[in-house]
């Protein structure tokens, strides 16, 4: 049986999961989105055996694997994939591993906590074999669903670093 809860903004009744924890206080899809319908998004592949030199392998589900046509000759991606252990959100925190840095919002932010569950890391592709792609410094959890690859120009890269080394 679903826990029946009252939205935190509209006070009405919450039933099922379609809300967030915004600040440890439940709050309504249609107080965060509006009448907004939701979007159909299928994932292409799942994230897999993130191991400790920061090597992740996507598998691809089975019909994906006619678009990856000379993925291998492709230095850097970005990688789109689904946050799916998101569920409670802080409006402001303080940036950093210790919690000691610059206030923000979400969206000033690279947390994993925010409302849309969309992510997007740049990542260096170390192989392609089969349906398997592997890939250096993707920021996602083990069962993450992959929403889409798309190849990164070199131009786009090296801006990336600099902003990095820049911070």
């Amino acid at each position: 049986m679903d826990k029946k809860l009252d939205c935190s903004e509209c006070k009405r009744k919450i039933i099922g999961k379609d809300y967030f924890l915004v600040d440890s206080l439940p709050v309504c899809y249609q107080c965060l989105f509006g009448n907004t319908e939701p979007l159909a998004i299928y994932p292409i592949g799942i994230v897999h055996c993130i191991n400790s030199n920061g090597i992740s392998r996507i598998e691809l589900f089975p019909y994906q694997r006619r678009f990856t046509h000379k993925l291998e000759e492709e230095k850097w991606l970005s990688i789109i994939y689904y946050l799916h252990q998101t569920h409670q959100i802080r409006t402001k925190f303080k940036r950093g591993k210790e919690g000691n840095g610059k206030e923000v919002g979400v969206f000033a932010s690279r947390t994993p906590h925010r409302t849309s569950r969309i992510a997007v890391s740049q990542v260096e592709l170390i192989k392609v074999s089969d349906a398997n792609i592997h890939v250096k410094g993707l920021d996602a959890f083990e069962g993450s669903p992959v929403l889409d690859i798309k190849a990164v120009k070199y131009q786009e890269k090296k801006h990336a670093e600099k902003s990095e080394t820049a911070q």
